[in-house]
């Protein structure tokens, strides 16, 4: 094949594909690693018009078990240009080999083909005569080393914990405000020790930071910033009820806040808390759901009346769609009369307002009352209106 039909082979698949459906499939759904491979392809073509389509071969299909993967070298046959006429399909044997080290369920996908996910049960090749033959097979089909996989990484123990976000906005001055927060879990749910402690894969480590950044100054300084470090146990779906419309959750831990500076400015706690959490509505759809962190204040010297303007309850709650408007508050009532604050946001998924080009979210949010940051937990200062984005929620 010359440069110019391999330079134009990816213009051809995506044109002629695109109105075409790929079906991958197997005519075994148990085989033998290290044995001989026969899969099939079908096109399928929905225009009113025939459509040509042109196969490589070898044709790659990306193989993934749960511990490694490798790309398999298939013979399609036919291979080439293929016609497909109007309202027709048609199907293509692909030949190729499984890794001899590959065991458990694995699943197969076509690369540069936008083909469904198959999924195979690899099974240790029998001692026999058969076993034999299939080996003999692959070796006089596809010449060269048998593939092998290739181990994989780890799967990332790390996910989002609270909205990371940045927003801009602010009254009495520009000021912008950021959120990162991530959690890691500790141990492996597949590990030994959690199959002998199934509860030991809920516990995590989680920090959180949340700035406030004077735009209005002239060298922009960072106004104070929160790091809150935390250990915890959570299960969050701990019972369902009414079909599932009705979920509870618990979180129970330890945790720490600070801004990280000190002299007269240094502010940090300790604390213990626990969240119960409650859903009710469609998981994926609109629900109401609210989760109060409550908590109590351990070495709080720096600060030793935060409780009379934070309280010792952070009230999460929301209401909304997962796929469409959101909207959710942290409310804080202080031990003293008139002392508190409310932290309101609204968010829309940035691909409906862009028509799927954006990820994210749009984020409008209202915050009034003590504390915004650490460091002023004891004043009011004025209500900032702040609108950004929001990477997770």
């Amino acid at each position: 094949m010359s440069v110019f039909r391999w330079l134009a082979l990816p213009t051809l698949l995506l044109s002629s594909i695109a109105s075409a459906d790929i079906i991958l499939s197997s005519p075994a759904a148990r085989v033998e690693n290290g044995a001989a491979l026969e899969l099939i392809l079908t096109i399928t073509n929905d225009r009113q018009e025939a459509i040509s389509v042109e196969l490589p071969s070898p044709l790659h299909v990306r193989f993934e078990t749960a511990t490694g993967v490798a790309t398999l070298d298939v013979l399609p046959e036919p291979s080439g240009v293929l016609d497909i006429a109007p309202r027709e399909f048609r199907k293509i044997r692909l030949k190729g080999s499984v890794p001899a080290d590959a065991t458990g369920t694995a699943t197969l996908s076509t690369t540069g083909l936008e083909s469904n996910l198959l999924a195979l049960q690899i099974v240790p090749a029998a001692e026999s005569a058969n076993s034999t033959r299939s080996q003999a097979q692959v070796a006089k089909a596809l010449p060269g080393e048998a593939p092998t996989l290739v181990d994989k990484p780890p799967e990332l123990s790390i996910s989002v914990y609270e909205p990371v976000y940045v927003i801009v906005g602010g009254d009495g001055g520009l000021n912008a405000k950021f959120q990162i927060s991530f959690r890691y879990q500790l141990f492996d749910d597949k590990g030994r020790l959690a199959a002998r402690l199934p509860w030991i894969d809920d516990l995590y480590l989680s920090f959180s930071q949340t700035s406030l950044w004077d735009l209005g100054e002239l060298s922009k300084p960072f106004k104070d910033t929160s790091y809150r470090p935390r250990l915890f146990f959570s299960d969050y779906d701990l019972l369902r009820v009414m079909d599932g419309r009705l979920r509870m959750g618990i979180e129970v831990g330890a945790g720490h806040e600070s801004n990280g500076k000190d002299g007269t400015e240094s502010r940090s706690f300790n604390m213990f808390y626990a969240r119960p959490m409650i859903t009710f509505g469609d998981p994926d759809g609109l629900r109401a759901y609210v989760a109060p962190l409550i908590h109590n204040y351990v070495a709080a010297d720096e600060n030793p009346d935060i409780k009379d303007y934070r309280g010792y309850v952070d009230w999460l709650v929301g209401i909304g769609a997962k796929g469409g408007l959101d909207i959710f508050a942290t409310l804080r009532k202080g031990e003293r009369s008139n002392f508190g604050s409310v932290e309101l946001n609204l968010s829309y998924p940035l691909a409906k307002l862009s028509g799927g080009d954006l990820t994210g979210w749009l984020l409008l949010q209202y915050f009034g009352g003590y504390g915004e940051s650490l460091l002023d937990y004891n004043h009011k200062l004025d209500s900032q209106l702040r609108l950004g984005i929001a990477i997770a929620l």
